[in-house]
């Protein structure tokens, strides 16, 4: 099956947060460096200026509107997929991003903006090969959040917040969407991540 992307791939990790995605994507890029296959690791928002400005709204997003609160997240992705996402597809690498256009629909979605509104101003991004989406329940999501890392909840991880999230998310039908259950190991979870990739390169 030819990628729209080739000759690189590029597969996103996306889900409310605390579903240990973050952990889930180091541990796939070990295992496919281990396979001796060319593989990077980026996230978003980016650490770019435009990220940093998101970033200061995690502790109070009142700042500014839905509609700049977006306009950040589509500059911040704008200058990611100019910068780093085209180059690194066009040299041939598997590139591995927590978090793309599929949180900003969920999230943004879920303070209010319209999602195939959202989608369709991210029409310029390379679309995924592969999107995988991890779903645990929010209170196993908190509880690592609080507990598990010891951070306090930002104002984009508030329980009742993250509960419209969960629920945009589950409203996502896009072909390239593969979810996973995240509430097992962190081995199991490895596990099915790996073969979903495995099964997608080897295509």
């Amino acid at each position: 099956m030819t990628s729209p992307n080739e000759p690189g791939r590029l597969i996103v990790f996306e889900g409310t947060d605390g579903t240990g995605k973050s952990t889930q994507l180091k541990l796939l890029a070990k295992a496919l460096q281990e396979k001796g296959l060319a593989v990077v690791s980026t996230r978003e928002p980016t650490d770019g200026k435009y990220g940093q400005q998101i970033r200061e709204l995690y502790s109070d997003r009142g700042n500014v509107s839905l509609e700049e609160e977006l306009n950040l997240f589509l500059a911040d992705r704008q200058e990611h997929v100019e910068s780093f996402l085209r180059p690194a597809l066009h040299d041939g690498k598997i590139i591995l991003c927590d978090r793309y256009y599929l949180s900003t629909i969920a999230y943004q979605g879920a303070a209010g903006l319209e999602p195939s509104m959202i989608l369709n101003r991210n029409s310029f991004a390379p679309v995924p090969d592969l999107a995988i989406l991890f779903h645990a329940p929010i209170a196993i999501g908190v509880k690592r959040i609080t507990q598990n890392r010891g951070d306090t909840q930002n104002d984009f991880e508030k329980e009742g917040y993250l509960k419209k999230v969960a629920q945009q998310f589950e409203l996502l039908n896009l072909p390239y969407i593969r979810r996973i259950n995240a509430s097992g190991t962190i081995e199991t979870v490895h596990r099915e991540v790996l073969k979903l990739v495995l099964q997608l390169l080897e295509a």
